[in-house]
Parts: structure tokens; C-alpha cells; sequence
């Protein structure tokens, strides 16, 4: 029975994630090539430019705002080539963190966000979640500047090689030849993980954790309608919006609570999405000692902004 449960859990989670993979490794391999990967380059140059970064990463901050799996997988391709060191790979790839946050924001969150609790909250809520991402880019930013050696002839040197490799003639064609071979190196490794972890969801063990959860909780001095926001919102911060937008205006939901409850629901939900998605991708598209690593630091760096933004709630409310 629970196997049956978890197939159809993961089975849901494939059908949105998989084709989204899928075209994001071809758009990802076209946006490289011929006056794409020109346009693109001198688009960003500014942001590349400030990052001390060469121009052909340009195009990887375009795909962070359409694709997240295209772009981490363009980044790891970079540091396969030797073209950026590991510490300005994993400097970068928090670096993509605004971009990544503002389409999550843009295209997932404000509709909701504006429908379910109003204009004032809704936006409120919005520039809270851009600013985090904010802070993140800009950890990413400070780090390549104190841990990446400075650029000297070589490296600059690799930085043209890889322009030049990167930018040849589009051709669709080859482009979807070689966005099958990237898409199945990926996904050979997400299914499994991601059917393991959708098994281990449905075990007793795992609901007696999510259950133990509560009196945790509940020491916010949370009433019973934000632990049950905090509780929808771990599989899907979405659920706990729409949640939080129904006890809002049924008065069970004080206003007060609102940001503070779903900023708690959104670090639980971050931790649940690092280990069921973000990690399973990140190993399969950087291998597993660079995904694991760039996995901890964004999200360890990202869970660290959110629960001081619940602090700050918190000392808010209270006052």
C-alpha cells in the first residue's frame, strides 16, 4: 500500500520535473551556441563583469530565470572543463540563487500569494522571499572574491577556450542529440533517488517524525492553525499559502502570524526539497562529491537566511 502511494507521489512529481529537465538541457545546450550565446554574453556582462567571472558564464544567469536544471548543468560542464575552479563553481552557483528565487516568485508564488492573502501581505511576503534570495547571491559574489585565486593568463586563457567551443554554429539538431545524452546522464540517477525518498515518506519512522514535530512547534507559541500552515507547506509551499489564505479569512489566522508562519513553513518545506529533489538532481548533474557540496551551501546558506527572517517575525510580532 504505501509502495502504491509513493509510485503515484513520484509518478506526479516525474511528469512536472522530467520533461522540465528535458527542455532545459536543450535550451541550455542552444543558448551556448552562435548569436544566442553572443546576445546573451553581452546581456550579462555587467553581472559577470562584477563577479570577476568569464563572459561565456553569462547565459547561465539567462537559464537560472528559465531553468534551473539547464543552468546547473551548463555550471557543471564549466567545472568538468577546468574552464572555473571548484570554489567559484559553488560561488556561482549561489550566485544563481536571485534570479532562480525571482522565477519561483514570478511564475509560482505571487498568484497565489496576491489571491489568497491580499495585496498587503501577498507583497510583503514577496519582497521577503526575493530579499533572501538577495542575500544569497550576494554571499555567492563575496565568496568568489576571497576564496577564487585571482584570474592570470591561463585562466584566462581557459575562460577564451571555452568561449569559443561553447559558442559554435547552432544546430537544433545536434543540440537535441547532445540534450538527450545530458538529460539521460541526469535522470538515470534523479528517478532512483527520488523513488527511494518518496518510499521512505510513506514509513512509519517518517510520520512519526513529521508528527513529532507539533510540540516542537508549539513552543512558538503557535496555535493550532499555523502548525497545521507549517505541516501543508512541507511537501508544497504553495499548499501552505492556500492554507494560510483560507484561516486567514476565516479569523482562525490571526494577520500577525501570517509572514511568521509561512516563513517557518517555507524552511521546512526548503529542507524537505533539498533532500527530495535539489540533492538527487545536484549529484546527478555535478557527480557526488561537487553536488553534495553545492547542495549544503545553498541550502544550509538559504535555511540560515530564512530562520533569521522567522527571528525577526518572531521579535516583530511579539512587540
Amino acid at each position: 500500500m504505501n509502495l502504491s502511494l509513493a509510485l503515484n507521489d513520484v509518478l506526479t512529481m516525474w511528469k512536472i520535473a522530467l520533461p522540465a529537465m528535458f527542455i532545459g538541457c536543450y535550451c541550455g545546450v542552444v543558448l551556448r551556441t552562435g548569436k544566442f550565446f553572443t546576445f546573451f554574453s553581452k546581456v550579462t556582462r555587467p553581472f559577470t563583469a562584477l563577479g570577476k567571472l568569464p563572459d561565456s558564464l553569462g547565459p547561465f544567469f539567462i537559464l537560472c530565470l528559465l531553468n534551473r536544471f539547464a543552468a546547473n548543468a551548463m555550471l557543471a560542464e564549466f567545472g568538468k572543463s577546468g574552464a572555473v575552479g571548484k570554489n567559484t563553481l559553488l560561488a556561482v552557483y549561489l550566485m544563481g540563487s536571485l534570479p532562480t528565487g525571482i522565477y519561483f516568485t514570478a511564475f509560482y508564488f505571487s498568484p497565489i500569494l496576491i489571491s489568497s492573502l491580499g495585496w498587503w501581505l501577498g507583497a510583503a511576503f514577496i519582497a521577503i522571499n526575493v530579499g533572501l534570495s538577495t542575500l544569497v547571491t550576494v554571499i555567492g559574489f563575496v565568496l568568489n572574491r576571497l576564496l577564487a585565486p585571482q584570474a592570470d593568463s591561463s585562466w584566462e586563457e581557459d575562460s577564451v577556450k571555452i568561449c569559443k567551443t561553447t559558442a559554435e554554429k547552432t544546430d537544433l539538431v545536434a543540440a537535441g542529440k547532445k540534450a538527450c545524452k545530458q538529460f539521460w546522464d541526469i535522470a538515470v540517477v534523479f528517478i532512483p533517488v527520488t523513488l527511494v525518498f518518496a518510499v521512505l515518506l510513506r514509513t512509519d519512522l517518517m510520520k512519526e517524525i513529521i508528527a513529532g514535530l507539533d510540540p516542537f512547534l508549539r513552543w512558538f507559541n503557535l496555535t493550532a492553525a499555523g502548525v497545521l500552515v507549517i505541516v501543508a507547506g512541507i511537501p508544497t509551499l504553495i499548499a501552505a499559502i492556500g492554507v494560510a489564505g483560507t484561516l486567514l479569512h476565516s479569523g482562525a489566522l490571526a494577520q500577525q502570524e501570517v509572514i511568521f508562519v509561512l516563513l517557518l513553513a517555507s524552511f521546512f518545506h526548503n529542507i524537505y526539497y533539498g533532500f527530495s529533489q535539489v540533492m538527487p538532481a545536484n549529484l546527478s548533474i555535478f557527480g557526488a562529491k561537487t553536488g553534495f557540496a553545492v547542495t549544503a551551501a545553498g541550502t544550509g546558506i538559504y535555511l540560515a537566511m530564512v530562520a533569521a527572517g522567522a527571528g525577526i517575525a518572531l521579535y516583530l510580532r511579539g512587540s
